[in-house]
Order: structure tokens, then sequence, then C-alpha cells
């Protein structure tokens, strides 16, 4: 029997920790979105908390295309719940290559692991705030659509550079990295069982 495929029950740890992930990221962005100069930098922070769920993923489902679906469900909650499509784009991009390198290193790979999730947050992070470079104006649009005051975002669109940007998806993969440390020291005992070294 090939136990290297997904099964029903990583399915399902996919879906629930998928959930809890976008739970824990919703708890940190919440509170930083109320003050526009912390706004940018919301992604960098959620990844640290938000690693110790993506470590624990990677334990209970090292195998291939989890993070990918993982990436996926993701995606389609957050657009749900209304967040733009250029973020949805953002995660996708990010899930694909966090896929790609913890394929290198066969899934068991901590390094890779964390690289890959480093890469997701930045592709997360330019998702979320990329398009303002290049569509100022539907970003704009889009944004007091969906509630967000012209005072806010008219500040928020004088603070975010492109310098800012480069600073923020920095951050992103910083606190990808730390979050993963992290999760590596909480669940010893489930890297250890998963053979991830």
């Amino acid at each position: 029997m090939n136990t290297n495929k997904l099964k029903a029950k990583d399915l399902i740890s996919l879906a629930i920790f998928s959930v809890v992930f976008i739970a824990v990221y919703m708890a940190c962005a919440l509170p930083t979105g109320l003050i526009v100069q912390l706004y940018p930098f919301c992604a960098g922070i959620a990844m640290i908390p938000c690693g110790i769920v993506w470590a624990y993923l990677r334990t209970k489902a090292p195998k291939p295309l989890a993070i990918l679906i993982q990436g996926i469900l993701f995606a389609i909650i957050v657009f749900i719940m209304g967040s733009g499509w250029f973020v949805s784009v953002g995660v996708l991009a990010g899930s694909v290559l966090a896929e790609l390198f913890a394929r290198i290193g066969a899934y068991k790979s901590f390094t890779w692991n964390v690289v890959g999730y480093a890469a997701f947050a930045v592709c997360f992070n330019l998702g979320m705030f990329g398009i303002i470079l290049f569509a100022r104006d539907y970003y704009y649009d889009f944004c007091i659509e969906s509630g967000m005051t012209p005072e806010y975002m008219q500040e928020l669109l004088s603070f975010i550079s492109g310098p800012l940007l480069a600073l923020s998806s920095a951050l992103s993969a910083a606190g990808a990295v730390i979050g993963m440390l992290l999760g590596r020291v909480f669940l010893k005992k489930h890297f250890i069982k998963a053979g991830i070294v």
C-alpha cells in the first residue's frame, strides 16, 4: 500500500486546520487593521502564530499535494469572506511555491518546509497589498465598497509604497520562519513521529 498518498483522514485534517489557520490569521489581522501604520505588516505578525498550525499540518500530512490543497481551501474561504480576488491569487501562488519547495525535501525536510512557508507568506503579503502599486484606484474602490471609510483608505494609500511593501514582505518571511521554529518547539513529538528532520 502506498502510504505517500493522501487519505480521507488527511483531507479531514487539512480541512479542519485550514479553518483554524484562517481563524488564527483573522485574530491577528482584525486588530492590526485598526491601525493604518500596522495593517501592512499584518501578514508578518500573523505568520508567527499561524506557523504553529502550518507546522502541525506538515506533520499530519507530509505528502504530495497536501500544501496545495490547503492553499486552495484557504483561497476559497478568504474569497468567500470578502477578500479580493488578488488576495486569493497571492495565496494560490504561495501555495504552489510552498508545495514545490516541500517536494524538494520529499516533504520530510524541515528546512525546505520553512522555505516553502516563507515563500507562501511573501506571496500572501504581495497578494494583499501588491495591487496598490499598479491598480491603486481599483483597490480604493474595492475597499470602499467593502465598507472601509474614505479617510482610512486615503491614509493607507498614502502610507504604502514600493519600499514599504518590500519591507513588509521581508518581515512576512521572517514571521514565517519564526512561526515554523516555534511550531517545531511546541510540536517536537509530532515532528519526530512524522520523521521530519
